[in-house]
């Protein structure tokens, strides 16, 4: 009896410790459950915070460029409004030159204007605005896309003294989204310095999804009334690209005495579209008997002479070459469509698209290259020996072999002749 007690009691604490046991179990299954759903949230809610933290345009320090291919400033207007410019082409629209850098976060640039004194009230004259902005085309849409190249307008205007700042979405249907805007401001805001003979613009590069690689066309607009001329940059390629140039062959080497003919290709991600090559010395280059000249601009080609007294060795050639970019299929102008696009709810216009038509389409990217040379010394007779055995060898065995044959068979069947002549 004392045993079916004993054992009765013992199943008893068993009991207490499975339900304690489970109890324990559930608990941290229900932490653990918990704990995933807190990370499952977290993921969720911030997947577009690690985005913007991590995602990163090209970086590059400033750059500075100008506009060299005009001697007169005030020659390269583009009236884009109207045809009257009595009242426009002020020295606070006058684009001198550029410079510009980014952290991959956000786009600075400066633009160097021809005034040199600040006039608050050239800003608030009456029926009269001012523009600085860029274009920004996107390399990897296609060229088609925007207006006429152009992807995205971003730009601050004053208007009879206030200041506002928009970034607009250009689409090749003829219409444009608004990104950004901010308005009515009465003084520099959010990074913008507008300054005596110059302008700072910052363009957060969120706001255009941090593309890899893209373009920029710099300006600046003055209207008054129902006319406006601009004043743009050619297209800038960003990041800055550097020229890769590929030989035939890969490796150049040249003996000394011999001329070679060197087909070759430079490009960028841009574009292999060379429009210029120029050396140190202008259009060759020539060192201790080495001379370089270029054969044909594009695609390039080189011509290498080497002369008897040329030392041995390996020499590199620099040169500078100009590569031409494009933002629209065709390098010329751009023609007007026969139906010009019209916004479907207000039937109008858009006037953005028709100033588009006078939008920069080319730029150009210029940058240093290198040609490497090798300069061995004439071949030696056991060299020229050695290279016609390794070049004719094999076809000369296949030739005396097929020659010994017909030898072989000639003499053997010209020996059975004979013998049938005796037997005879």
């Amino acid at each position: 009896m004392s045993g079916m007690v004993w054992y009765a009691k013992h199943l008893l604490s068993q009991k207490d410790i499975s339900s304690e046991l489970t109890l324990i179990d559930n608990i941290i299954i229900l932490l653990i459950q918990f704990v995933l759903f807190i990370y499952l949230l977290f993921i969720y809610f911030s997947g577009s915070l690690f985005h913007n933290a991590f995602a990163e345009s090209p970086v590059f320090d400033q750059i500075f460029i100008t506009d060299e291919e005009i001697t007169n400033q005030r020659n390269d207007w583009v009236q884009t409004y109207g045809n009257d410019s009595t009242q426009l082409m002020s020295d606070y629209t006058n684009l001198l030159a550029v410079d510009y850098l980014s952290d991959g976060k956000t786009l600075d640039a400066t633009l160097w204007l021809d005034s040199n004194l600040e006039n608050a009230s050239t800003y608030s004259q009456p029926l009269k605005r001012i523009r600085y902005g860029m274009l920004i085309a996107i390399v990897s849409l296609p060229p088609t896309s925007g207006y006429n190249g152009a992807n995205y307008n971003y730009y601050i205007e004053s208007v009879d003294g206030k200041w506002n700042e928009y970034l607009y979405q250009l689409s090749s249907t003829g219409s444009s989204a608004l990104i950004e805007s901010k308005t009515n401001y009465t003084e520099s805001f959010g990074g913008h310095i507008v300054g005596p003979g110059y302008v700072k613009l910052r363009l957060n590069l969120s706001s255009i999804n941090y593309p890899s690689a893209y373009g920029l066309s710099f300006y600046t607009a003055e209207s008054f009334k129902s006319n406006e001329i601009r004043d743009f940059t050619s297209w800038i390629a960003i990041p800055p690209a550097t020229l890769d140039i590929l030989t035939e062959p890969e490796t150049i080497v040249i003996r000394q005495g011999e001329t070679q003919i060197i087909p070759a290709e430079i490009k960028t991600p841009f574009s292999n579209n060379v429009t210029n090559i120029a050396f140190d010395n202008g259009t060759d280059f020539g060192s201790s008997g080495l001379n370089v000249s270029t054969q044909r601009i594009h695609p390039p080609v080189f011509e290498v002479k080497v002369s008897p007294q040329t030392p041995v060795g390996v020499y590199t050639i620099p040169f500078v070459a100009s590569v031409l970019i494009s933002t629209t299929n065709s390098t010329g102008s751009t023609s007007t469509p026969a139906t010009a696009p019209v916004d479907t709810v207000t039937r109008v216009i858009d006037p953005e698209f028709q100033v588009s038509k006078k939008y920069p389409t080319i730029g150009h990217i210029t940058s240093p290259a290198n040609l490497t040379i090798d300069v061995l010394p004439p071949l030696t007779i056991n060299e020229i020996f050695m290279a016609f055995w390794d070049t004719y060898a094999t076809p000369m065995a296949i030739v005396v072999s097929g020659i010994v044959g017909v030898l072989l068979t000639f003499v053997v069947e010209h020996r059975r002749s004979r013998r049938k002549h005796k037997k005879i």
